[in-house]
């Protein structure tokens, strides 16, 4: 089976990342938090989802272009 180099690279960062933090779901999602506020202070800007936007979206037709 042929195997990505890219997606092999990706599993490589993903293992040492959790191995940096033992594993540990929450110490990554903190490290994850720090890191996104550190950017944000920066200037980066990051869009969140939410719920109601989809709601809105599947029950607006009028909103979704149709196709012709």
């Amino acid at each position: 089976m042929w195997k990505d180099p890219i997606v092999e690279e990706i599993h490589r960062y993903r293992e040492a990342h959790a191995k940096k933090f033992n594993y540990d779901v929450w110490a990554i999602y903190e490290d994850m938090k720090i890191k996104q506020k550190q950017q944000e202070l920066e200037g980066w800007r990051f869009v969140s989802r939410c719920a109601t936007d989809t709601k809105e979206k599947e029950e607006s037709p009028e909103k979704v272009n149709p196709v012709k």
